[in-house]
């Protein structure tokens, strides 16, 4: 029995640690962007793209998709602001970059 309550006890001590335990939080929005694979299709300005590649900045800060579209190869940078990582996110294709708003990502 009493081998049964410090089991109990140290499961008790694990899940109160994880519960105090700071987590990354961030909005839905920010969270699909970030969460975006090799191999999705999103629409973004009004056009289709694939991910192609992902890459992650060297101090965690920007997170960076290469996204492939016949008329050439674009990026999608999502940049961190302060502790947010939210609509700070840039596409840039054909020579042009423009700031993509919340609502303008459809992942298919």
């Amino acid at each position: 029995m009493k081998a049964t309550q410090q089991l109990c006890a140290a499961f008790w001590e694990f899940v109160v640690g994880w519960y105090r335990v700071d987590r990354i939080r961030v909005s839905p929005t920010a969270g699909r962007l970030l969460s975006l694979k090799v191999g999705d299709r999103v629409v973004l300005k009004g056009e289709l793209f694939k991910v192609t590649q992902r890459h992650i900045g060297d101090a965690a800060d920007e997170v960076t998709y290469v996204l492939n579209h016949p008329d050439g190869d674009a990026e999608l940078r999502i940049t961190r602001n302060g502790h947010d990582f939210d609509k700070h996110a840039e596409l840039c294709f054909l020579d042009q970059c423009d700031e993509v708003a919340e609502d303008e990502l459809v992942v298919l």
